[in-house]
């Protein structure tokens, strides 16, 4: 499982900043090359849009769309599902952090899998 918080250095709606976590998400999915993916995100717009339930209308929900599915393009297996809110404390969590996190703080925390 990858869990992130992200900053965005620019003025972002709350549906654009769901984009933007999707997208890290799959850019770092792509990178580490994984073959099935799961994507769960509390917001009904973004995995109806992803999964071609619901159409993008503004111009700017295309452009992310558009991005998403060229990305999702590279993953043989993937779903999408949506978690209702009140069932994702830890999601909510992680975007707290993120949002307060000051820019010039960064840190890493590597994982590490034992067998």
């Amino acid at each position: 499982m990858l869990e992130q918080a992200i900053t965005l250095g620019f003025s972002a709606s709350n549906n654009e900043a769901e984009y933007e976590a999707l997208l890290t998400g799959l850019r770092l999915a792509k990178e580490l090359a994984i073959k099935k993916l799961a994507i769960y995100s509390n917001s009904r717009l973004i995995t109806n849009q992803a999964s071609g339930e619901y159409m993008a209308k503004h111009p700017r929900m295309i452009i992310y769309l558009d991005k998403v599915q060229e990305l999702l393009k590279v993953f043989p297996t993937f779903t999408i599902q949506q978690v209702p809110r009140a069932e994702n404390a830890h999601a909510d969590a992680l975007a707290s952090l993120g949002s307060v996190l000051d820019t010039q703080f960064r840190r890493s925390i590597p994982v590490e899998h034992l067998d």
